[in-house]
């Protein structure tokens, strides 16, 4: 993945390095109007631009308001983007 390839982060979003189990690679969250993304710490460079470019397919697809199973959503996004 080229740095040209990358997605626009949206303006109000934050974005934290944070421990997390291994199993869990990066989740996104609203709250307040203020969008967090939270990747693990423990990833490599390479594979945290990989879970930050995965959660900004999901705000760009709006799936955080999504009445789909959270299963089918990670489906897609995971064809998309990985």
């Amino acid at each position: 993945m080229s740095q040209n390839s990358l997605r626009k982060c949206p303006t109000d979003a934050r974005v934290y390095l944070v421990p997390l189990p291994p199993r869990i690679r990066s989740f996104v969250c609203e709250k307040d109007n203020y969008i967090t993304i939270c990747i693990n710490e423990s990833l490599s460079d390479e594979a945290r631009l990989r879970a930050y470019e995965h959660e900004l397919y999901h705000l760009e697809h709006d799936d955080l308001h999504s009445d789909l199973p959270t299963g089918l959503i990670e489906i897609r996004a995971h064809k998309e983007v990985d």
